[in-house]
């Protein structure tokens, strides 16, 4: 292959993956050029390109997954080479052979490997002849529920459902008991049909009490590849990691020799170039499996780059222009600990659904020794319905893991974003617990200690709603036109202290308060009472900050106002306080008797028709948002009444999309 140098990249993606790719493009000299959506046209990474070409409306389908598009973006601007990111067509083996065929550079692997490793039937079959220890499965033609149902029980269940072409959690299903197959196996079926246009599937032997390890391999042009030694990624919810780390803590060195060695046996297998990652479960008895090879860079690259001190996308540049891999294997070392946590828009105590809002606050913590954050938003950005909920990922290094555990957590906790709700409590209780930290973790992690991961302190919710209050006191002082010093709702002869209701976490809460003479205030909820001084006080009308002293302890709350909603963020937790109205709407019965949603998406199925009969449990309607299902079930027995919403409609959270009649006079409680 004849060496070259690249002017001019187009980055086919969006998010902090487009513009951690752009950074190293510019160290290198090298121009970009962007594409977005019209969700995307101010996003930071159309603002950090060179040159940005809008590419079609916000479905991705009809943009970041449309390759007509792409290419003539790239021919347009001159672009000679085309750099993927990860999803989207990261791992398309047509997108990357309409590269080839129009004279633009794909930097990843080649189409053929592309497409060996991209349905992971083939993927065993290849790995099996070449050595690799598979999971025991089934991976054949036939794909009827028959043969599918038969397949599962001679393997043994619990069985692991996993859409072939597909990636990412998408398509895959855990099933434990025989009822659950034929409803299992069609929602896999569906949603890889969705995800990735294939709705062939593949069981696999489920490995209770496993761990995930990858291994990250770069091969060149010249018959070079090397690994770059392994990434734990056990930490995992819906079956998509959200924690990462290097060295994994769970390998010795002879196991880690063994798993490295093996990952690049996968590698010469299928002849691999540029970079790729080789997936195993590593089973509580020693024993590895071969899962997949993801084909593209990982979300969790950095941790890698952290340890090794290498640029993966320098070194993944380099390779598509034809040059030999400058580091041997004897070149790359592990110095250090790594770990990495993706912050996303979702809800952890409500099925980790997916959420969405305007970022009215994005401060990222000052950058330091061994902390990196690379992000997709800022300030004022909105996160929609359309595209996976990962806004940032912030990384950690120190010489040893205990270093790394304590950075990462402390950077969280000094991250602060306000006005969508994110996982980031969840993952600073999910970084101190104590099977984490001990690091013996496998990947049912999350699932037996949720209810501690996701458990809020009462006590907080009333101290964050009094926040609330005193910032209104303060903020209605400072606008006051005549005598700002006076107190709000001041009375020379009081019957009672003034008050303000508030809601937050479920909870309703009225707060009196009482000013005293040295600028401190008397605050009272029912039982709860606290003196609270105000030490300092930052505010607009839309944003602020207070540092409160609550009985002798002084904490600093941010806060973003957005009608009558309130964001807080502390360094230990945040909430979303509602200021009452005054005046309470009424509600019908019927309204009660509804299905709402519970998250904003797009309806994608029906599942009943008016005056049908329904059953506590039925579907209802299945939605979709940021790349995930959610299928809405009757909460008790009824009868539909009304179908409010069609396929393809975007709703609201709590926008009512089914209307149920009652059968009894008991009530039905909305889904």
């Amino acid at each position: 292959m004849t060496e070259r140098h690249f002017k001019k990249i187009l980055i086919a993606n969006r998010g902090e993956i487009a513009l951690r790719v752009m950074r190293t493009c510019r160290a290198m000299g090298i121009s970009t050029v962007a594409v977005y959506s019209a969700a995307d046209a101010r996003a930071p990474h159309v603002r950090f390109a060179d040159e940005a070409v809008h590419i079609g409306p916000a479905p991705s389908k009809d943009s970041y997954l449309n390759i007509e598009r792409i290419i003539d973006a790239a021919q347009r601007t001159g672009a000679e080479a085309i750099h993927p990111g990860y999803g989207f067509l990261s791992e398309n083996a047509d997108f990357a052979q309409a590269c080839e065929a129009a004279g633009i550079t794909f930097i990843g692997p080649a189409p053929d490997a592309m497409r060996k490793m991209g349905l992971k039937s083939t993927a065993r079959q290849i790995m099996s002849v070449a050595g690799v220890p598979v999971v025991p499965g089934y991976d054949g033609e036939d794909q009827s529920f028959e043969v599918l149902r038969e397949r599962a029980k001679a393997i043994g269940l619990p069985v692991l459902i996993k859409a072939s072409a597909g990636g990412g959690g998408k398509g895959m299903r855990v099933v434990r008991y025989e009822r659950e197959l034929e409803d299992s196996i069609e929602a896999a079926r569906r949603e890889a049909e969705k995800a990735f246009g294939d709705g062939t599937l593949l069981l696999e032997k489920y490995i209770d009490c496993a761990r995930h390890i990858e291994v990250q391999i770069l091969g060149d042009h010249h018959g070079n590849l090397v690994h770059l030694f392994e990434r734990e990624c056990s930490i995992q919810r819906r079956h998509q990691k959200i924690i990462e780390e290097t060295p994994s803590p769970a390998l010795s060195p002879e196991l880690r020799k063994q798993l490295c060695e093996t990952a690049i046996t996968a590698g010469r297998a299928i002849e691999y170039t540029n970079a790729g990652t080789v997936e195993f479960i590593l089973a509580p008895s020693g024993e590895f499996y071969f899962i997949e090879v993801n084909t593209r860079l990982q979300v969790e690259h950095p941790v890698t780059e952290m340890i090794t001190g290498l640029d993966l996308v320098r070194l993944q540049i380099e390779i598509a222009e034809g040059k030999p891999l400058a580091i041997a294997q004897e070149d790359v070392k592990q110095n250090g600990h790594a770990i990495e946590a993706r912050l996303y828009a979702e809800d952890p105590s409500n099925g980790f659904l997916p959420a969405t809002g305007t970022l009215h606050e994005w401060d990222e913590p000052a950058s330091n020794d061994g902390l990196r954050v690379d992000a997709g938003v800022e300030a004022s950005t909105e996160i929609g319905i359309h595209y996976d909920p990962l806004l940032a990922k912030m990384i950690a290094c120190g010489l040893d893991r205990e270093t790394a555990l304590r950075k990462l957590t402390y950077g969280l906790r000094n991250l602060v974003a306000l006005g969508v709700q994110t996982n980031r409590e969840f993952l600073i209780h999910a970084l101190e617990h104590a099977e984490l930290q001990s690091g013996s973790y496998h990947t049912g992690f999350i699932e037996e200690h949720l209810d501690e991961l996701i458990a809020k302190d009462a006590d907080e919710d009333v101290l964050f709603a009094s926040v609330v209050a005193l910032y209104l006191l303060k903020l209605s002082q400072a606008e006051a036109a005549v005598l700002p010093h006076v107190p709000a709702n001041y009375r020379n002869n009081p019957f009672r202290d003034p008050s303000i209701k508030l809601q937050t976490g479920g909870e309703a809460f009225e707060i009196s308060y009482r000013a005293a003479g040295d600028g401190s205030f008397a605050l009272k909820c029912g039982d709860w009472q606290a003196s609270a001084p105000l030490v300092s006080f930052e505010l607009s009308r839309e944003l602020g900050t207070v540092r409160v002293a609550i009985d002798g302890v002084q904490r600093m709350f941010r806060i973003a106002e957005a009608s009558d909603q309130f964001f807080l963020q502390s360094q230990s937790s945040s909430r979303v306080v509602t200021r009452s109205p005054r005046y309470p709407r009424a509600h019908s019965a019927s309204e009660h008797e509804s299905a709402y949603a519970p998250m904003p998406g797009q309806v994608l199925k029906i599942l009943v028709v008016v005056g049908q009969q329904v059953s506590a449990g039925d579907a209802l309607v299945i939605l979709e948002a940021m790349k995930m299902e959610q299928t809405l079930r009757a909460s008790t027995a009824g009868v539909v009444e009304a179908v409010l919403v069609k396929p393809g409609d975007v709703v609201a959270p709590g926008d009512t999309l089914v209307e149920i009649a009652a059968i009894s006079s008991s009530p039905i409680a909305g889904v």
